[in-house]
């Protein structure tokens, strides 16, 4: 009996010790290595549920989606209660734009679910379904129940903005800063919303912290070029300019903005250029209207 109890307790420890590196693998970024760790669980008890829902959060953070959310799957499949692997896979639905399946795990999970964590993912829902209304009663809710939840003061703070409630968008998304100050969402949005309202300097901030932080974010990399060469710095603006049409040679806004400052700049040629693209851009745009021969 003691020798039964012996193994038994070895083998949890193994257990226990593989999960561990696993779990250290994965926060260290080694994510194939945290997933063969997985993996190997797997292979000695495929109805590991803790294995599995973690294996399934290692794909997403490699960018294997479709294995990742059939991992996830699979544990609410045998686990419905796994309310973190439920949540996981409806915000992957919704950051996916795979909202009918979203929209499905909702109502079969989370119909009942009256905890802040579900009102969020509903909110979230909402949100990408441009509901703004839905989504801002689903957020709110969230935040009285639990105001720290990450996330949930910039996602408000957003929807707030898309809902054309400025005043509302701006208290929130200040607040949003202060709960985490490296908020790129939250900040860019800000940042737009600042600009708006004349605020340029603290719009320049934000914004500048934004694509410090997040680089390929050329959303907000536009709206600091304008502000940029609204303050004289032609040749600065110019630069931006050239790395938003780089990433995103159909954006016809920074075309446009480019063309005007070579012309300022006295490069001619580039600004022939820049507005020859406009034109085709434009004929491409009313060559794809309904009714367009």
């Amino acid at each position: 009996m003691r020798t039964i109890l012996t193994l038994a307790i070895l083998l949890t420890n193994q257990l226990a010790a593989q999960v561990d590196l696993g779990l250290r693998a994965q926060k260290a970024g080694e994510f194939e290595k945290a997933a063969a760790v997985y993996r190997e669980l797997l292979e000695k008890n495929p109805r590991d549920t803790a294995a599995r829902h973690l294996l399934g959060m290692c794909q997403l953070q490699m960018g294997q989606m479709a294995e990742g959310i059939a991992s996830l799957e699979t544990v609410v499949k045998e686990n419905p209660q796994n309310r973190q692997a439920v949540y996981t896979l409806v915000s992957t639905y919704v950051a996916t734009s795979m909202l009918d399946e979203a929209q499905k795990r909702i109502e079969t999970n989370l119909r009942q679910d009256r905890s802040a964590e579900a009102s969020f993912m509903r909110g979230s829902y909402f949100m990408a379904r441009a509901d703004y209304e839905g989504a801002i009663k689903q957020l709110e809710t969230a935040r009285k129940l639990k105001p720290g939840l990450a996330g949930l003061s910039s996602m408000l703070g957003v929807t707030y903005g898309f809902a054309n409630r400025s005043d509302q968008a701006i208290t929130m998304l200040e607040a949003a800063l202060k709960e985490n100050p490296r908020d790129g969402n939250a900040a860019a949005f800000l940042g737009w919303l600042y600009k708006e309202r004349d605020r340029s300097s603290e719009a320049t901030t934000l914004l500048e912290q934004t694509v410090r932080d997040r680089p390929g974010d050329y959303g907000a990399l536009f709206l600091l070029a304008q502000l940029t060469q609204s303050r004289g710095n032609t040749a600065e603006a110019a630069g931006m300019l050239e790395k938003v049409v780089e990433a995103q040679p159909e954006h016809r806004g920074a075309h446009v903005l480019l063309a005007r400052l070579y012309q300022q700049l006295n490069r001619p040629d580039d600004a022939a250029r820049e507005r020859a693209i406009v034109a085709k851009l434009n004929a491409a745009q009313q060559a794809a209207q309904p009714g367009a021969r």
